[in-house]
């Protein structure tokens, strides 16, 4: 009778520790950004891709990483004033990486980076997906930058003001020519 009580006891314990143990928190999540979302090639057009990653867990996590690598067209310029506090964030000519950042509950945080086009063309660029320790991994996010032809700005012939009122009465001249034939 005894070790049936403990049997029954030891159950109660497991059942109403259950929870707890295998309880894991929820992914993270992560969203990308081009604002604007079109830019000229060739020009001094730029874009501020901004990448923002949230914690919707009401616990802290760390550990938190994803890399990010640049698809062909996409050049980095500079990177903005990021939020993500403490961690390990590499930038290069070829993509960037955060590693071993730490959310707050609820937190989030975000990196800008400043960036120009050099190809026409729609250009997508997707994250890795985003791990912390103690959740499961979210993401990728992804964004596409639209990279249209930049406007031949000055190659156009230009008229003076008087060469305009010329021709406007070369063209006045022969309409009215045109109509009495």
């Amino acid at each position: 009778m005894l070790a049936l009580r403990r049997l029954v006891l030891l159950t109660l314990v497991i059942v109403a520790c259950a929870p707890s143990l295998f309880a894991q928190g929820l992914p993270l999540t992560m969203a990308k950004s081009f604002t604007p979302s079109t830019v000229s090639v060739g020009g001094t057009s730029t874009t501020t891709m901004t990448v923002t990653i949230t914690n919707p867990n009401g616990f802290s996590v760390s550990g938190i990483a994803f890399s990010d690598t640049y698809p062909a067209g996409l050049v980095p310029d500079s990177v903005g004033a990021y939020t993500c506090s403490a961690g390990n964030a590499t930038f290069n000519g070829s993509g960037w990486s955060l590693g071993n950042v730490t959310l707050g509950a609820g937190a989030s945080c975000s990196v800008p980076i400043l960036m120009h086009a050099t190809i026409v063309g729609p250009i997508t660029n997707t994250t890795s997906l985003v791990t912390g320790t103690g959740v499961p991994p979210g993401g990728p996010a992804s964004a596409i930058l639209n990279a249209v032809a930049a406007a031949a700005v000055g190659n156009a012939p230009t008229l003076s003001g008087w060469m305009l009122i010329v021709f406007a009465m070369a063209i006045a001249a022969a309409a009215a020519v045109r109509l009495r034939g």
